[in-house]
């Protein structure tokens, strides 16, 4: 989701790779996208007329290229105002573009959108830049409705204000100030008291700013439940789907899969929560010790200093393959990685990309402790598969649907695993990898409660903070057995405010829980057939977004994550390498 390093708001006329605007204005503005998409508009009428397609693809072309200009031009700005969120300037470039400038480019695409799907010459169009690009055209059409333009603006303006909160909050910690990612990367200290600390730090600063991020959120559900309704339907959940780009599954099949890591993943989840509390003395699992194990938790800061952790990646990736490792090492010369956790920054990691000029870049927020390793394998991922995919003409086939495009990282961070020990010493790199199988099974279980709350959210939209508050103590309970939050109770609410794709990304989480039973099975292709793990990782890198999710999988020669009996075989395999 967002990436590079020292990119301004507009960048030279040499790195763009489109030739449709040789005249483009020094700074994006409201209207001159305005302008370029009366061009555009303005010429659909004559292309429906001509006897051929051939004006339809010309259209297509330079609506194409216009889409990576202010694709490209929104990441540039979103990517920089995320180096530094009390950046003055860079707030206003982004708003500019948020509020003036995105709402000019979604009633232009509207309008083009509407007009390609009900030509005559679409096929011709899809059989010339790809067929799955009808299929994500279609999943458009609702998302940017004119008539829901203020309240997307409105939409961003809270998650603006959101993600501001966050990147300038600070805890105290053993008398040091922390980042709220610092004080998380506390919580697998191998000092129980300063995991212990760090927890109530952490949930305590949530709880304080409570009531501002319940009214945030609760204006967020308002709009979006007015947008799903504006459109006909009875909810904002069928809109989510929509704006999410899914065209393989619906909430029935969520919920299905949802039900398969109920069966077969919370019970090895509850053996793993027994064998943690067994070893750190405990009768029932800490809250404060969900995230750490003696034998699987490397020691805090084990991988600093953080700018080391640039080389050290460097030579996994060239050891795992020439591609990937030549990849990483243009990101390197192009100062396309910005890694270490500062105040201010952004909160979370991502990858974007700017498609005017083809490049990739990623972010992250490393302290210096084990997760930063799987965290910037992770963010690779998304970017080798973005730079394996820059050949695919049309911008939006470029990136799969987010279930699909977590294959990748998720399957870089189980592929990395063969030299991890260019990071970690062999009995840590034993640690690392089988806290990495833990991660998944812990991962499946928190992926199908931010999803199942969602939904109940969006079939709940006048429910009360307290009333949300208390459904997601109830799901994560349920996904999350063998946990004593008798010490604190009144903080067992506070991780979903944390979780910022439920305020920001609504729907997107299920995606990651998909994804990882692909990257499982990757894992296991990689266990058996090394070199065959590695061609098919670099063929679904290419294939883009040029298939459907479930596509993907098939292409790829796996199993559905739908097919009810993959977690079930996916999850013994797990225990196993676990130990439970």
């Amino acid at each position: 989701m967002v990436g590079p390093g020292e990119t301004r708001g507009h960048t030279s006329r040499e790195a763009m790779q489109y030739h449709h605007f040789p005249d483009r204005p020094e700074k994006l503005d409201a209207a001159f996208v305005e302008a370029e998409y009366a061009k555009l508009t303005g010429v659909v009428a004559s292309a429906e007329a001509a006897d051929t397609p051939d004006a339809w693809i010309e259209l297509f072309d330079k609506w194409n290229d216009l889409t990576a200009y202010i694709g490209g031009e929104g990441s540039r700005r979103s990517y920089l105002l995320s180096k530094d969120m009390t950046d003055e300037a860079a707030n206003e470039a982004d708003r500019e573009f948020r509020e003036e400038i995105r709402p000019k480019a979604e009633a232009g695409e509207s309008k083009l959108v509407e007009s390609l799907l009900a030509s005559r010459h679409k096929i011709a169009v899809g059989e010339r830049f790809g067929p799955q690009l009808l299929c994500m055209l279609e999943t458009q059409v609702e998302p940017l409705a004119p008539i829901n333009s203020d309240l997307r603006v409105k939409c961003s303006d809270v998650t603006h204000e959101y993600d501001k909160l966050l990147s300038g909050g600070e805890v105290r910690v053993r008398g040091e100030t922390l980042t709220l990612q610092q004080a998380r990367g506390k919580h697998s200290s191998e000092d129980p008291d300063i995991r212990k600390e760090a927890f109530f730090a952490h949930r305590r600063w949530f709880q304080d700013h409570r009531d501002q991020l319940a009214k945030m959120f609760d204006d967020l559900v308002h709009y979006r439940d007015e947008m799903g309704r504006n459109l006909g339907h009875d909810s904002f959940t069928p809109l989510g789907y929509e704006s999410m780009n899914r065209t393989d599954y619906g909430p029935e099949d969520a919920k299905a899969f949802r039900d398969s890591i109920r069966e077969f993943a919370a019970p090895v989840l509850a053996r793993i929560h027994g064998e943690q509390a067994r070893t750190l003395g405990e009768s029932v699992l800490s809250p404060w010790n969900m995230t750490y194990h003696p034998e699987r938790t490397l020691p805090s800061g084990i991988a600093k200093p953080v700018d080391r952790q640039i080389a050290k990646a460097q030579a996994v990736f060239d050891d795992l393959a020439p591609w990937l490792g030549k990849h990483f090492a243009r990101m390197r010369d192009e100062n396309l990685i910005d890694l270490e956790n500062r105040k201010g920054k952004r909160a979370g990691a991502f990858c974007t990309s700017f498609d005017d000029e083809k490049r990739v870049a990623i972010m992250c927020n490393s302290v210096g402790d084990m997760d930063d390793v799987s965290t910037l394998m992770h963010e690779m991922g998304h970017a080798f598969q973005g730079w394996e995919s820059t050949p695919i003409e049309a911008v939006e086939l470029r990136w799969p649907t987010a279930d699909a495009c977590e294959i990748h990282s998720m399957g870089m961070e189980y592929l990395s695993q063969r030299h991890i020990g260019h990071f970690f010493a062999e009995a840590d790199a034993h640690k690392y990898i089988a806290s990495r199988w833990a991660q998944g099974v812990r991962l499946l279980c928190y992926i199908s409660t931010v999803d199942e709350f969602q939904h109940w959210i969006y079939a709940h939209p006048k429910a009360t903070a307290d009333e949300r508050d208390a459904t997601w103590v109830e799901i994560f309970d349920r996904y999350h057995p063998g946990i004593d939050w008798s010490a604190c109770e009144d903080l067992s609410a506070m991780r979903w405010y944390a979780q910022l794709h439920i305020f920001d990304y609504p729907f997107y989480y299920i995606d990651y829980g998909i994804a990882e039973t692909g990257a499982m099975q990757l894992a296991l292709m990689d266990r058996d057939d090394h070199d065959k793990a590695m061609l098919t990782y670099r063929e679904l890198c290419r294939t883009g977004g040029t298939k459907s999710v479930l596509g993907i999988f098939e292409s790829a020669g796996m199993r559905s994550p739908f097919d009810p009996a993959l977690m079930r075989d996916l999850m013994s395999y797990a225990a196993e390498r676990i130990g439970v």
